[in-house]
């Protein structure tokens, strides 16, 4: 069985009528005949035949039946005027119905849910696109694109009514034709006579008129005899509605000029005696009506409904009449055509002139005769009549059913040439059309159901780009390959010339037509199957009016993913409300399939593009489809622990917030324009909320392509203005509703979790974190002093104000207004709370405004006027001065995990809400910098820094501390401590150290001293000064914790003072020791200062050395002054021992190899201080005043930052052991290490300071911790406190190993002390240099082997310099004590005068262990420390031995 077409593609019949026919009609109420035809349509079970003569059944076979005289008309009108005009019809349609349609689906969907019930006859479709088919498939005029409605027959009918019938039918036989040239004029002529029951005829003689008729114009004419009651009028019965058609224009500008009207025949003019016996009676309503003519004043008014008035017998004639002309005429014949027009192609070879094989358009075996001779009785003879036999009027001949009228072309006289199927050439086009004969072919072969023939012409069509691939999809098996077709119709649309398709009013009407017939003619299940994916069709046929985008689309590009869609969606700049409703469809059908995302999206663009063009209803419906599609959550198969494992619920589905904004504000938008405010103010409220980006637009711009935010406002900004707007205006023009509406701000500007509480001496500056260790620190210091606790500053005191720091933070991209700004205050008695207005002055804030997204701190104060415990509950404020606000201060509480039950289920303790306790002021400390500007330092600056304390309280302070950061050098001054700058001072002075990286203890304030009394009392205040020593460059905090109490045994309290500095830099010190050549120094330390900054007063007043091994030497030539900007001073200082006895280094180096064994065992080490060490100090000046570091201020300055720099210098190298157990295995200082000193002033500025270079090392160490990691490496694992792995062991073996108390390097250095240049006469025979190489150990504590040997043996090359060769020892030995070194004597032969570098010896080194010089038994003994070195002469820095010939230059 044949698969159902749609209705466009069916037979189109048309009726010329003569003027007795529409009279009788009018008269029995009912609609014209072709409109009355049309109700007995489609025809159940229609058999046809292929070429082949197979069967083919029909289930439905359906016809279209117009009026003649519209369809001329209809044709002569311009064809891009009535593309345009029917979009707009539909467009109208469209917008008239709409309100109804969505009110009807709301109140359905309403009574849906109420009832739970899911059926509804509107699940399977909409109304909307059911009317948008109706109008497209009711398009019956014949255009130049198809042939689908050009004429297939034309019916002429007259009654027997007619004065005289046969005349009147010969007449209109012979009216022409008024049709285009480019209209098929190959139609059956069929001739119908109507015989009413009140016919002047009596029957017989209708019988004897029929067989007249039929004797002359053949067998296709039927004689309808109709009863047609008009008193009573038979009752209406129930018809299918006929299809809606364009009505035509007010004004028609013709395309093609039509034919002249001609005078009525006598024989069509009606007898006025039987059409006065009819009496009026009501007419069923017909098209007219639907197309909006309105009935005349004097016709009774419709019963309503589709309906016809007839009775019975008059149906069962009726349809008689439809199923025999169907059957007996237009099926055979167009059968015949079939076949005429394949055989045609056969016989002229146009197989060959298309390259195609002939089987393609015929049969495999040739049609049998009896075919012929069956047809023979309806179609006539085959022998054509001759030209003596033709009668005046036009008759049919051999074909009388097939007629080619095109001299009616060129003239509209009337012809007698009949001309067969044969007279029309099969290559051209009819008549100049468009329409060839080849597509009527497939079109005709469509019809009739031959597939195989008819999808083999659509192909040939297709390649030859005349068509075929909008009908092909139609009759093919579901494929991929279908949306190639699909995609190539849509293409070609824009791929023929101007003249065919002209402006896109006609091709967005051929695309909708295409869109409507797929989704009639294709199975619903095949068409939105994952194969087809039919709904993407639909899109790409809205899209398909827009020229630039689809002319680059490639038939490769198939099946469109979702990106694709949405470019083609953003295509459709024409918002024509037909290609609108193909996007809306196509939602619905993916919404069905359950393709939510995509249904979605354009339901989003659908509702976008029908607003645009004012069909506000179907918009708002739209926009809702998509908003609740968008919030719909996707069923995810996730198990519940991953939720519960991410703290989120997922049945808290927000839905796609970067799209849902845009969406809600088109909502309030039309809203607001059809006047349901409050809803708008709705809408709008929901759109403040915090967006994800900045500076973010509306998803609707995004969809029509303008996504850039270049030059363009923010979307918050938007919603805001409109939020304003619509609030303003609901406030004051319905303020019952504003009162009942509880409108409530979506976002929270208030950040509870970041609101405190601020006394008046509290300090919020400072990070918290250095305040928190402070803190701590002074816990520290005074656990072991006492059980006093340091009591919190938690209490207000009464009268006194103490503000609540509100941060508020505005979520929106744009700036928003907040006034009445406050906070609730409730009083805490037992359980309940109260209102406290009358004890407690609140600040309100006129008004704040909030940047985009800015944050800031606003502080509300209040007094209170009595003890109590006061509560701050919520925030108060006003929106923009419209929307009244109130927020929350109370904080979720801690989750719970005491109970079985509260770990497996999420329980919290209650919420924390801010409570302050108001008391009567006790002890209160104000303390500030008497100048807190910023404040711009130099590194190593001493500022002298002045502070103010106050005793605010009642009750008087008798202890004060100030606690400092670790790494702050502060001093305290008083008058009687003076900085020591001493004249004639020695050069040196030796300073005792207790060697503790233990940070310095919190400093007692001595009251006597800086106030003058041992109290404080209530109301005085004091005021004196420290000194602070910049030696970090930085840009931070000075804080300070003052701890003070009234007297022993009571609990401290703290009061805080904070001031913010920076520190610039403005010396750069560089320095680096080396071996000194010269024998009475052991090494040489070069110093580099840089004056980085623009002043050009900079004076270097004083360079100290700090070292408990090293002795500083000062050259009588180095001199201090002024470094001028960006300039270097260079300095030199030779560097010798201070002490040749290692015994004061010993205990310094046990100590820490005896913490590390402890550490690397696994242990804690005891926390027994490192031994104390004695420091040299080797001083040089500019003037004769030294400054002398032994003096208080300067110790403590020099102390704290060599700690500081100690102590960050090994928490970096030892990151796995606590920093509180560093103080306890490491000492302050290295033995070998020595620091420098560089004094600085600023005389015109009177600004001075130093700037310490901690950290050199210098001398030899030989891996004193070497057995102790080879112990550990080798020892069993065992669990360590320090490292819970394997890999953290190693990490902190590997620390310990490349730490400064670990170095290994070679003792021994070698210098060359030779003549430079020698002066020999060669003519006597060579000569004997002496060279002196000096070994020198630089160990200060462990001896060492050497084995010094020389190559005699040297190869001689030609160029420079040249190689030496040594003469006689050639091996020498010697035992080096610490620091000692031995010069070793060779002579080098040389036998030609040049330049020799001394190159070619060996140095082996071997290391021994430490020799204790007060236990003889031990000092002749060698042990050595398996320490092996071998080094030869430095590539580069090679000296040179010149042997000048006598006579001779170089």
């Amino acid at each position: 069985m044949a698969p159902t077409l749609p209705t466009s593609l069916s037979p189109h019949i048309c009726i010329l009528s003569s003027p007795d026919v529409e009279e009788l009609f009018e008269a029995s109420s009912l609609p014209a005949l072709s409109q009355t035809l049309q109700s007995f349509v489609p025809l159940p079970q229609v058999t046809t035949r292929t070429t082949s003569l197979a069967s083919i059944p029909h289930s439905s076979f359906a016809l279209r039946f117009s009026d003649l005289h519209e369809i001329e008309s209809a044709t002569h009108e311009d064809e891009e005027q009535r593309a345009g005009r029917m979009m707009d019809w539909i467009g109208s349609r469209l917008s008239m119905r709409a309100p109804a349609w969505v009110q009807m689906l709301d109140a359905q969907a309403a009574a849906n849910q109420e009832a739970n019930v899911k059926e509804s006859i509107w699940n399977d479709k909409t109304p909307w696109w059911e009317e948008v088919k109706r109008c497209v498939e009711g398009d019956h005029v014949p255009s130049t694109d198809e042939g689908w409605n050009h004429p297939v027959a034309v019916i002429m009918a007259v009654t027997t009514r007619a004065a005289n019938p046969l005349q009147a039918l010969q007449d209109l036989n012979s009216l022409p034709v008024d049709f285009p040239p480019w209209v098929d004029r190959t139609y059956l002529r069929y001739y119908l006579i109507i015989h009413p029951a009140k016919s002047p005829l009596a029957d017989p003689i209708a019988e004897a008129l029929f067989n007249a008729v039929k004797k002359q114009y053949g067998l296709h004419s039927y004689l309808l005899p109709l009863a047609l009651p008009t008193d009573p009028f038979p009752t209406p019965v129930p018809v299918p509605s006929l299809p809606p058609r364009l009505p035509p224009p007010p004004s028609v500008t013709y395309e093609t000029p039509p034919l002249a009207p001609a005078p009525t025949p006598a024989a069509l003019s009606v007898p006025s005696t039987p059409r006065l016996l009819m009496s009026p009676a009501p007419r069923s309503p017909g098209p007219s009506m639907l197309m909006g003519r309105q009935p005349s004043a004097s016709s009774p008014a419709p019963t309503g409904g589709h309906t016809l008035r007839l009775s019975e017998g008059d149906i069962q004639q009726t349809g008689k009449f439809v199923r025999e002309f169907v059957v007996m005429s237009l099926v055979p014949w167009m059968e015949k055509c079939v076949i005429d027009w394949n055989e045609n192609v056969r016989h002229l070879g146009f197989s060959k002139k298309l390259g195609l094989n002939m089987k393609q358009f015929s049969s495999s075996r040739r049609l049998p005769s009896r075919l012929f001779s069956s047809t023979r009785r309806l179609f006539g003879s085959s022998n054509v009549a001759s030209s003596s036999s033709i009668p005046a009027t036009p008759v049919h001949g051999s074909n009388p059913s097939i007629s080619s009228i095109s001299s009616k072309v060129s003239s509209h006289a009337p012809s007698n040439s009949v001309s067969s199927v044969a007279s029309v050439s099969s290559i051209g086009t009819i008549g100049g059309g468009i329409v060839t004969q080849q597509r009527r072919l497939a079109e005709f072969a469509t019809v009739l159901g031959d597939y195989k023939l008819a999808t083999t012409v659509w192909e040939n069509l297709r390649k030859e780009g005349r068509g075929g691939s909008d009908i092909l999809p139609l009759l093919l098996s579901p494929s991929p390959a279908l949306a190639l077709h699909v995609a190539h119709a849509i293409t070609l649309l824009h791929s023929l010339s101007p003249h065919a398709y002209g402006s896109p009013a006609h091709a967005q009407l051929r695309a909708l037509s295409f869109a409507v017939r797929w989704a009639i003619g294709i199975d619903k299940r095949d068409f939105l199957s994952a194969v087809l994916e039919g709904e993407r069709w639909l899109v790409q046929a809205a899209a398909g009016v827009r020229r630039p985008f689809l002319s680059e689309i490639s038939l490769l590009c198939w099946p469109m993913r979702l990106d694709f869609g949405s470019k083609l969606i953003r295509s459709i700049k024409a918002e024509e409300p037909p290609a609108t409703a193909l996007l809306a469809h196509a939602a619905f059908l993916s919404e069905k399939k359950g393709v939510r995302r995509r249904s979605a999206l354009w339901y989003l663009s659908a509702g976008d593009k029908f607003e645009k063009s004012g069909h506000k209803p179907l918009a708002m419906y739209f926009f809702r489809k998509a908003h609740e599609l968008y919030k719909t959550p996707h069923t995810k198969q996730i198990s519940p622990s991953f939720w519960e494992s991410e703290g989120v619920d997922h049945r808290r589905w927000k839905g796609f917030e970067s799209v849902l904004p845009g969406i809600e504000h088109e909502l309030g938008r039309l809203l607001y324009t059809t006047g349901d405010t409050e809803g708008a103010v709705r809408y709008f409220t929901g759109l403040l909320r915090k967006a994800p980006l900045a500076g973010s637009i509306t998803s609707l711009d995004l969809m029509n392509g303008s996504g850039s935010t270049e030059g363009q406002i923010s979307a918050d900004k938007v919603y805001l203005e409109d939020f304003r707007v619509a609030l303003k205006h609901f406030r004051t023009t319905e303020q019952h509703k504003w009162e009942a509406s509880s409108l409530q701000l979506p976002v929270m500007f208030c950040q509870a979790r970041q609101t405190r509480v601020r006394l008046p001496n509290d300090i919020t500056d400072g990070d918290p974190s250095r305040w928190a260790k402070l803190e701590d620190d002074w816990s520290n210091f005074w656990a072991s002093r006492g059980k006093e606790k340091l009591e919190r500053n938690c209490r207000a005191a009464v009268d006194e104000h103490f503000w609540v720091d509100i941060a508020m933070q505005n979520p929106l991209d744009v700036e928003v207004s907040l006034s009445e700004l406050s906070v609730i205050v409730k009083e805490a008695v037992a359980d309940e709370t109260k209102d406290v207005k009358d004890i407690v002055d609140v600040e309100i804030v006129d008004e704040i405004l909030l940047g985009a997204r800015e944050m800031r701190t606003i502080p509300i104060a209040i007094k209170c006027r009595r003890p109590a415990s006061l509560l701050i509950t919520h925030v108060t404020y006003s929106f923009l001065s419209l929307l009244p606000a109130k927020e929350s201060l109370a904080v979720r509480g801690r989750r719970l995990h005491d109970t079985p039950q509260q770990r497996q289920n999420k329980a919290y303790a209650p919420d924390v809400v801010i409570k302050v306790n108001v008391e009567e002021a006790g002890q209160r400390l104000f303390a500030n910098f008497v100048d807190d500007r910023h404040l711009v330092l130099a590194h190593g600056e001493h500022k002298r820094l002045k502070l103010w304390l106050s005793n605010s309280g009642s009750k008087k302070i008798s202890e004060l501390w100030l606690v400092t950061g670790t790494e702050d050098g502060i001093w305290v001054n008083d008058d009687s401590s003076k900085q020591d700058s001493l004249f004639q001072l020695p050069q040196s002075e030796v300073l005792h150290s207790h060697n503790s990286l233990a940070p310095g203890e919190p400093i007692r304030l001595p009251l006597t001293d800086l106030h003058g009394s041992s109290e404080l009392a209530p109301g005085e205040n004091l005021q004196f000064s420290v000194t602070f020593h910049a030696s970090q460059m930085a840009e931070q905090d000075l804080c300070f914790l003052f701890i003070f109490r009234e007297s022993e045994s009571m609990s401290f309290r703290y009061a805080r003072a904070v001031r913010h500095y920076e520190v610039r830099p403005i010396l750069k010190v560089v320095a680096h020791g080396r071996p000194s050549e010269a024998l009475d120094q052991l090494f040489a330390l070069s110093m580099e200062v840089e004056n980085v900054t623009g002043f050009t007063g900079i004076q270097l007043s004083q360079l100290t050395t700090v070292s408990p091994m090293w002795l500083c030497n000062f050259p009588a030539q180095l001199h201090l002054g002024k470094v001028l900007p960006h300039q270097i001073t260079r300095l030199t200082l030779g560097i010798r021992p201070w002490q040749k006895e290692v015994e004061s280094i010993k205990p310094i180096s046990q100590f820490v190899a005896q913490k590390l064994q402890a550490v690397v065992q696994g242990n804690q080490p005891d926390s027994t201080n490192p031994p104390s060490v004695d420091l040299l100090c080797s001083h040089i000046t500019a003037t004769n005043a030294i400054t002398s570091v032994s003096a208080p201020p300067t110790c403590h300055f020099m102390h704290s930052g060599k700690r500081a720099f100690a102590f960050r210098a090994t928490t970096s190298s030892h990151p796995h052991i606590p920093a509180n157990s560093l103080k306890s295995i490491f000492p302050l200082y290295n033995p070998y290490t020595i620091d420098i000193m560089l004094f600085w002033e600023i005389p015109s500025e009177n600004r001075h300071g130093h700037i310490l270079v901690p950290g050199l090392i210098l001398g030899a160490s030989h891996a004193p911790l070497k057995e102790i990691l080879e112990d550990a490496e080798s020892a069993k694992v065992k669990r360590s406190m320090y490292a819970e792995t394997q890999r953290e062991r190693v990490e902190i073996l590997k620390a310990i190993r490349g730490s400064e108390w670990n170095l290994e390097l070679d003792p021994v250095v070698v210098t060359t002390e030779s003549n430079d240049i020698v002066n020999h006469d060669f003519s006597i025979g060579p000569c004997s240099v002496p060279v002196a190489f000096t070994l020198r150990n630089y160990s200060p504590t462990n001896p060492c082997r050497v084995v010094m040997k020389f190559d005699s043996k040297v190869e001689q090359h030609n160029g420079h310099p040249l190689r030496p060769r040594f003469a006689g020892r050639l091996t020498h030995r010697a035992t080096l004590e610490a620091l000692e070194s031995v010069i070793f004597k060779v002579k080098v032969w040389v036998d030609r005068p040049g330049n020799f570098v001394l190159d070619g010896w060996t140095v082996e080194t071997e290391v021994g262990e430490q020799v204790d010089s007060r236990s003889l038994a031990s000092a002749n003994v060698w042990r050595s420390r398996h320490l092996h070195y071998l080094q030869g002469p430095y590539p580069g820095s090679l000296p040179c031995v010149t042997v000048v010939g006598m006579g001779h230059s170089l």
